[in-house]
């Protein structure tokens, strides 16, 4: 069983990474970087307990991410 201490365990751990992933790509400092994040709708649904998709890889994640970022973030809808 998951417990809730787990379950944002995870979703900071992911959310970490795709920070580090923003800084690389887009060249961002780590609070530019956080920021972006925050404005996705990927780390929306990240941090909804209700979807679940902390349970995801978070090289899924960053996928989606990447997709969003593309400009298409209808990807997330088919996980």
């Amino acid at each position: 069983m998951i417990t809730s201490a787990d379950q944002k365990k995870a979703m900071r751990n992911i959310a970490v990474f795709l920070v580090e992933y923003i800084m690389k790509d887009k060249g961002y400092s780590r609070d530019e970087a956080v920021e972006f994040l925050m404005k996705t709708t990927v780390y929306a649904a990240l941090m909804d307990e209700e979807t679940d998709l902390y349970l995801e890889s978070r090289e899924s994640i960053l996928d989606i991410l990447k997709e969003e970022i593309a400009g298409n973030p209808y990807r997330l809808l088919v996980i």
